[in-house]
């Protein structure tokens, strides 16, 4: 998990003379970067996250403090803290009155401490934050591969999680080019600052904040996040929640949610994953948004199969004969096999399904079973036929997904 400002308030405020003056329900956000800010202008260049610190050079114009806040807050800035005692000796009431009502962190440090050095000191927490990081996302990874067992493993996770609570495991995969990295990573930082560690602090949205210990994991081709013991009081709004994080891709119709089973014990978590990653797989392939492994019915079979050839093999093999006759002949025996088995074999709904003569349908049905040399007389021998179909039904989602992308 990334680095919380008031997680550097609390170890810092001493050193540097810290005092907050306003917005103090804001402070469980994520803080990705220190900068030093003089002008606005550069606000618009942030990436989202950031903690900016000002000397209030230019406050003696009427208002720029008051703008400078109201830019940082609509970049989704982590706060500002300005250096008093030079330019700027009280700040203005309008300011805080804003910065309160808003929850937008507002500090004040005495012109005698060195901004250098709290810059120096804040990134060097950052970069440490994020090599913390990397040990527990390596130490993911290994669990996902079934090594978790390793003592060194269990010791980085043990710091963090409780290893018999119940763990679940959402996949995130997003469809975006190298120049969308920065809204990649902008997108990654929302995600984290839905859920906080202050208890009582209020999220800007005037929600609680979920307070919950989390990993946040990139892999090769997803992101993957972790709960531990998520209440099931936020079951229903999490999922959109986290399309609300990444609605810049959402709305593009390139972000994909994968939802895992919640499952006891961290010796569940490989399971969790692969499950998370099926139900991914599933709404890559059929251009959903979300998709929960537990709703997937005879799919989760299907999309849990990695080697695809395999699939598109044995619908060959089932339904090849058959879409054969159809191409050479003009004729329509794919889709009025694929009628009879929705309608369990009643050649009256079939004919009322397809809009033809009972008695043409029943001729087609025939012929159908001589081409596939299979009488068709039961539910053991409809059954390959009907994976087969789901088969076609995903290769067809997938190329008009692609199309779409």
């Amino acid at each position: 998990m990334a680095i919380r400002f008031w997680e550097i308030y609390e170890e810092t405020k001493d050193t540097f003379h810290l005092r907050i003056i306003a917005g103090k329900a804001g402070m469980d956000t994520v803080v990705s970067w220190v900068h030093m800010l003089e002008d606005e202008a550069i606000v618009s260049r942030f990436h989202g996250e950031e903690l900016a610190i000002t000397t209030g050079m230019r406050a003696e114009q009427p208002g720029w403090l008051l703008d400078l806040v109201k830019e940082m807050d609509k970049n989704e800035c982590a706060g500002i803290v300005i250096n008093t005692g030079m330019y700027l000796n009280e700040i203005p009431q309008d300011v805080i009155d804003w910065c309160e009502e808003h929850k937008f962190p507002l500090l004040v440090m005495p012109w005698e401490m060195s901004i250098t050095s709290l810059i120096q000191d804040y990134c060097m927490r950052i970069i440490d934050q994020m090599q913390s990081e990397k040990k527990v996302s390596n130490a993911f990874r290994e669990v996902f591969q079934g090594r978790g067992n390793a003592p060194e493993v269990r010791q980085i996770l043990e710091q963090r999680f409780d290893m018999e609570g119940d763990f679940q495991v959402f996949c995130i995969h997003v469809k975006k080019f190298a120049v969308e990295e920065v809204n990649f990573n902008h997108a990654a930082f929302k995600l984290e600052n839905l859920f906080g560690f202050w208890k009582g602090t209020i999220a800007r949205t005037s929600n609680m904040k979920i307070n919950i210990s989390y990993g946040l994991i990139r892999m090769e081709d997803s992101l993957v996040l972790v709960l531990n013991n998520l209440q099931d009081k936020y079951d229903k709004d999490l999922p959109e929640l986290i399309l609300q994080s990444f609605a810049y891709f959402n709305e593009k119709h390139r972000f994909f949610l994968g939802i895992g089973p919640k499952m006891p014990r961290a010796d569940s978590l490989p399971i969790c994953y692969k499950r998370a990653r099926t139900a991914m797989k599933m709404a890559v392939g059929t251009g959903r948004e979300a998709v929960y492994f537990k709703e997937m019915g005879f799919y989760q079979l299907l999309f849990s199969i990695d080697d695809t050839e395999i699939l598109a093999n044995y619908a060959d093999e089932i339904l090849g004969k058959l879409e054969r006759y159809d191409e050479e002949h003009n004729s329509t025996y794919v889709e009025t096999l694929r009628s009879y088995i929705k309608n369990d074999r009643s050649l009256l709904r079939v004919a009322e399904d397809t809009f033809t003569h009972r008695n043409t349908v029943n001729y087609r049905i025939q012929n159908i079973k001589k081409i596939l040399g299979c009488e068709l007389s039961d539910s053991s021998e409809m059954f390959p036929y009907q994976v087969a179909f789901y088969i076609r039904d995903i290769e067809k989602k997938v190329r008009i997904q692609e199309y779409i992308i």
